[in-house]
């Protein structure tokens, strides 16, 4: 019997440290759902579970690149399914547009929608997805599996030459400089004259005294001519001091309204102001007619034939329709409508100026001043023949490039149902590893908690053993 060595104390402390150790572990197990807490647990298991983790990961993200090229090709197939039908209506347009029943204002009408469907399948052409063109022909590598391996996807070229020739726009090239107007307006076709104050054109001879106008040539009492009045005849102009009263005419009564056409300020007429007008006291002999000279009575501006005027000149003075032509915004006109008169500003200052020997693209006829450089239109018969031959073609294209669209969505299909399976069959395997069995662990822990308890209380009754020796000092 020794006391400086208490042998069973110290065995029964490391079965206590033993269990505790044990204990901690399955508790670790527990609460984390593991079976491997550290790599001293299963050094093996974790290498090979790593690696399947990894692998995991890199299939996870090889679906989400599936899903993003699936939504790439369907994005593709409802551009083409749109562009598909608006094929077709151009095709059916061509055709109708051969009937030799239709006059040229229906075959306006046909290409009018014509070309709005061509335009917008060429806006189609320049489509993106996330930044990628879907339709310049790119052809994108897919991953098909967590080692990197790809197949492609698009390659689709909405503008190779079967529909560039399908698609062409009408151009012309400039035999001389043009303007693209930014407002509407009307050519003139005919020197005019733009009034700048008020004057009277007269519709029948009138006799005026200083006061007092006359319809019919007024006598004396002998029946001879009144020489107080002064005659003015049909077609003539005259301004009154009623409406300039600065000076200009010495008239001071305005004429009779039956007998007079009256043009308000910048109205226009056809007639020649300068002759037999001037001189007469009536419009200034020096005027402003777009040659820099400015005079202080100017009282009207000479517009020549091929003047762009931006404001509706009907009804103003005696112009009439046949004296102007009408053009809306965006029409290419080769007059200049930037044109400045004298201190008037210009008509159209935002007009676009294409110079000669530019080729631009326009639905008008430039033949006046540009040289058809061809385009797909169906305006005549034998366009639309031409226009039906190029659509045809177009169209079968489509449609290959739809079907191979479809054979590539099935594969995306296909190869992703494959990639959900690779990852259930790698996560059952990396389980069976990696993941704590929880009914024999729960045991484990009743066990090790139960070694514990009875170990401690093993140890108390250890360390009493010691205390005999003390019976042989009595």
């Amino acid at each position: 019997m020794v006391i400086n060595t208490n042998v069973e104390a110290q065995r029964t402390a490391d079965n206590l440290m033993a269990s505790q150790r044990n204990l901690q572990r399955s508790l670790s197990r527990l609460s984390s759902g593991s079976k491997i807490i550290n790599a001293s647990d299963d050094a093996a298991g974790l290498a090979v579970s790593s690696r399947l983790e990894s692998q995991l990961r890199r299939m996870e993200s090889v679906r989400n690149n599936l899903g993003n090229a699936m939504s790439l090709t369907q994005t593709q197939d409802g551009f083409i399914k749109n562009i598909d039908h608006a094929l077709t209506r151009m095709s059916e347009l061509a055709m109708l547009a051969q009937d030799g029943t239709k006059q040229n204002d229906d075959l306006a009408l046909y290409n009018e929608e014509f070309q709005q469907l061509m335009d917008y399948i060429l806006s189609t052409r320049d489509k993106d997805f996330n930044g990628v063109k879907l339709f310049d022909g790119t052809v994108l590598n897919v991953t098909i599996d967590p080692e990197g391996n790809t197949f492609p996807v698009g390659g689709i070229d909405l503008k190779a030459s079967v529909f560039e020739s399908a698609l062409k726009k009408q151009t012309w090239e400039l035999s001389s400089e043009a303007w693209q107007l930014s407002k509407s307006g009307y050519v003139l076709n005919q020197d005019t004259y733009q009034l700048d104050g008020t004057a009277y054109k007269l519709k029948s001879d009138l006799w005026f005294n200083g006061t007092t106008w006359a319809t019919t040539q007024p006598v004396d009492g002998n029946g001879d001519p009144d020489g107080t009045y002064t005659k003015y005849d049909a077609g003539t102009f005259i301004q009154t001091t009623a409406d300039q009263p600065a000076g200009g005419s010495t008239i001071s009564v305005n004429p009779p309204a039956a007998n007079v056409l009256k043009l308000d300020a910048g109205h226009y007429t056809t007639a020649n102001l300068g002759d037999p007008n001037v001189g007469n006291g009536l419009f200034s002999s020096t005027t402003y007619n777009g040659d820099g000279t400015v005079d202080e009575e100017k009282q009207f501006t000479l517009r020549s034939s091929g003047s762009f005027v931006a404001a509706e000149p009907y009804g103003a003075g005696d112009l009439n329709y046949n004296n102007r032509t009408p053009v809306a915004i965006g029409h290419i006109v080769n007059v200049d409508p930037t044109t400045t008169y004298a201190s008037a500003t210009a008509e159209d200052a935002s007009a676009t100026k294409y110079f000669q020997g530019a080729t631009i693209e326009s639905q008008e006829d430039l033949s006046a001043f540009a040289t058809d450089s061809g385009g797909v239109r169906i305006s005549t018969s034998e366009g639309a023949k031409s226009a039906l031959t190029v659509i045809q073609a177009a169209l079968d294209q489509l449609h290959i490039e739809r079907a191979s669209l479809g054979a590539i969505q099935q594969r995306i299909e296909f190869t992703s149902q494959q990639m959900i399976a690779s990852q259930q069959n790698l996560s059952e395997a990396k389980s069976r590893i990696t993941d704590v069995d929880m009914a024999a662990e729960t045991t484990e822990y009743a066990k090790q908690q139960i070694l514990v308890q009875s170990g401690t209380q093993m140890l108390r009754e250890a360390n009493r053993l010691p205390q005999t020796a003390l019976e042989l000092l009595r």
